[in-house]
């Protein structure tokens, strides 16, 4: 807090009126809170958050179902966004967030009408895939883009922009489609291949990068194979190479293209998991994706993705059972997800740190702002998520591995930055202030319980709530920075930082 009472932070830009470990660790509340204490910063946290209320100990009302199934299946939702679905209830929001392909996109298809972005520049390009999460009708189309980003990684640090923008549109374009589909095409993606070696392999001189980890990290798991599999399938991934179309001058956006080359594959008979045959790279993915392995390997990253880790055997034995009855079908998988009693239950409410990009994309939906995003992709390296540069080939590892005495107060700070934005605000208002001014009457009390229902869905302690009451009505502050400073305080929460 700065000495008027409120932090201070530099304002968001406008929108123009034209317009690591394999597998990623989660975290349970009370091992969030013991992190908090260790950094220093736990001591008022721990306090307010011991005062939370049971509501794990009950069923979820559906107001509170409808909040976490915002937030897990999306990146949460604005004030107007929250009132539509509300009308549509649980049941209704699954289906419309499912169903997005004949949604209308109206910000995104202007979107690059309004800005310019350079897909061959990693700030522009990180910019532009924030923008679309802020912005898009279609919540789960980028959700499953992250996750798909985040299990079949490529990065910049060997891969240029142009091509990892090539390889976010595949993404997204079959991110419900069928593993064998997404498989096969990831292994024709420029990016791909060249942050795993693939366009070198040749017939006689095979490099197993992709081959060792397309079982080990994107389909099936250590274990699972052996040593002549990685070497069969590196054979039968002889050949692929890419074509590039003229000289890249001053970063121009002029990604290569897959092509194979018959005369650098390995024609000759391959055995591999236990099947023999003259076996392609496509072959490759279908004998991998009939494996119960890579049928229980995919069921449990899908499932920690939207609920939390180590499922019960009972729920990933109901997924992988769809898994193969429904032809690899990752719809089919996403909805039973989202749909299952496991999905509402006490351990996925709010029992997961929210990664860097859930909160920085999180805060901003949350409270309906509209802004150009310029200085959004600045703050997600400090916070330890860097979009289109994962660390390694295994993603980035996330749980208490997001929070640290740097990422911590970097999530302040942005939260200091979102609550002092200058902003455009639903119905004409002009900053964060100014909307929770309209929307309560000059009511600061109410102000907070707006902003708890609105972000927290109304979830928070007697307590804690008394905290954010007595910061409200306390009148040697004007009641702008009592808006502004509860907006920080509410995104400071721990509740906040958990998905």
């Amino acid at each position: 807090m700065d000495d008027s009472g409120a932090p201070a932070a530099a304002a968001a830009d406008p929108l123009p009126a034209s317009g690591g470990q394999r597998r990623p660790a989660r975290t349970r509340r009370r091992q969030l809170l013991g992190g908090a204490a260790a950094l220093g910063v736990g001591a008022v946290l721990a306090a307010l958050y011991e005062a939370r209320p049971a509501v794990h100990d009950v069923p979820m009302p559906d107001s509170v179902r409808l909040g976490h199934l915002l937030r897990r299946a999306g990146f949460g939702a604005s004030p107007d966004e929250l009132a539509a679905y509300q009308k549509l209830g649980v049941a209704g929001t699954t289906q419309q967030l499912l169903n997005y392909e004949s949604a209308p996109n109206p910000v995104l298809d202007r979107m690059t009408q309004l800005f310019s972005f350079d897909f061959a520049n990693a700030h522009d390009l990180q910019r532009w895939w924030l923008m679309r999460m802020l912005y898009t009708t279609r919540p789960l189309e980028e959700r499953m883009t992250l996750f798909w980003h985040g299990l079949l990684t490529s990065a910049r640090s060997k891969v240029r922009a142009d091509m990892l923008y090539v390889q976010n549109q595949f993404l997204r374009s079959h991110a419900l489609d069928t593993f064998p589909n997404i498989l096969k095409g990831i292994s024709k993606d420029p990016a791909m291949m060249i942050w795993l070696d693939l366009q070198t392999n040749r017939k006689g001189h095979a490099n197993e990068n992709f081959a060792r980890e397309l079982m080990e990290l994107f389909s099936m798991g250590v274990g699972n194979y052996t040593e002549q599999d990685v070497r069969e399938s590196a054979r039968a991934f002889t050949g692929y190479s890419l074509t590039y179309h003229g000289k890249q001058v001053n970063n121009v956006f002029n990604p290569p293209d897959y092509v194979f080359n018959p005369r650098l594959h390995d024609d000759g008979p391959k055995t591999f998991l236990g099947h023999t045959g003259n076996f392609t790279g496509d072959d490759i993915i279908d004998i991998i994706v009939a494996q119960p392995a890579a049928a229980e390997y995919l069921c449990r990253r899908l499932f920690a993705w939207f609920a939390y880790d180590d499922p019960e055997p009972a729920v990933l034995k109901a997924l992988t059972k769809t898994y193969f009855a429904t032809n690899y079908s990752i719809k089919a998988l996403v909805q039973q997800v989202l749909t299952s009693p496991a999905f509402y239950s006490a351990r996925a409410y709010r029992a997961t740190i929210s990664s860097p990009t859930d909160y920085v994309v999180g805060s901003v939906r949350g409270l309906g702002m509209i802004t150009e995003g310029n200085t959004l992709p600045n703050m997600m390296p400090a916070m330890g998520q860097e979009l289109f540069n994962p660390p390694n080939v295994a993603g980035w590892p996330g749980g208490t591995n997001w929070l640290n005495s740097g990422t911590w107060l970097t999530r302040l700070n942005y939260a200091n930055s979102v609550a002092a934005s200058q902003v455009a605000w639903p119905k004409g208002a002009a900053s964060v202030q100014g909307w929770l001014h309209q929307q309560t009457n000059g009511n600061v009390a109410a102000a907070a319980d707006l902003l708890v229902a609105q972000l927290l869905d109304g979830q928070i302690g007697p307590a804690q709530r008394q905290v954010l009451l007595d910061y409200a009505n306390n009148a040697a502050l004007t009641s702008d920075v009592r808006y502004r400073g509860l907006t920080y305080l509410v995104l400071g929460l721990p509740e906040h930082h958990l998905a």
